[in-house]
Formats: C-alpha cells, sequence, structure tokens
C-alpha cells in the first residue's frame, strides 16, 4: 500500500498516511489467533500497541483468520494434546437431547 500511494490516501479532504508497521501488527495478530484459535489475541495487540485506528481491521482479519483455521486444522493446544497422548474430554454430542427427555415430571415441589 505504501508503494502504491507514498504520501497517503486523499478522502474527504483529509490525507491519512499508510503506515507499514500497522499491517505487520494485524498480520501478527491474524496468524497468532488462526494458530490458537482465540479472538483474544486481537485484544492483546491492541493492548500492546495502543492503536485505537487499528482496531477493527485488526478484529476482521482475527476474526477472518481464526474461521478459516477452525475449518482446516485443530487448534495448537489441541495438536499437542493428540501429539503427546494426553487423556482429554471427547465431544458430547448433547445435539439430541430434548428437556422432557432429562426432567422428572413427578417431581413434587414443597409448599409454603
Amino acid at each position: 500500500m505504501a508503494t502504491l500511494f507514498p504520501h497517503g490516501i486523499l478522502f474527504d479532504g483529509i490525507l491519512y498516511r499508510i503506515i507499514p508497521g500497522g499491517y505487520a501488527v494485524i498480520g501478527a495478530a491474524a496468524l497468532t489467533g488462526a494458530v490458537t484459535h482465540t479472538v483474544s489475541t486481537a485484544v492483546i495487540c491492541f493492548e500492546l500497541t495502543g492503536q485505537i485506528s487499528h482496531i477493527l481491521p485488526m478484529m476482521v482479519a482475527v476474526i477472518l483468520a481464526n474461521m478459516v483455521a477452525q475449518g482446516l486444522q485443530p487448534s495448537l493446544y489441541d495438536s499437542i494434546i493428540q501429539v503427546k497422548k494426553l487423556p482429554y474430554l471427547p465431544e458430547l454430542g448433547f445435539g439430541h437431547i430434548r428437556c422432557a427427555d432429562i426432567t422428572n415430571a413427578s417431581a413434587v415441589a414443597p409448599r409454603m
């Protein structure tokens, strides 16, 4: 972007400078979010840099990277658990259980 627009982008009479370091931080946050499958990396990077102008592009980049990574591979932490053959909880398929299946209709409420 800085090569295409060396002086910045003029929009509505305001000249917006292009800072390449901002793109690097956003890319690093997106990569970290994709590897760990967490969105909190955007908040951590935002807190580290303190640049409020980068929060929206950073959140968009991290969320998109997270969505793509979740569809392609398990998170770093899940991969480490599988490689070390540590015990972990399997996915619990509760999608087929209804509330009526687990409630007791003959329960008696105390009178007051």
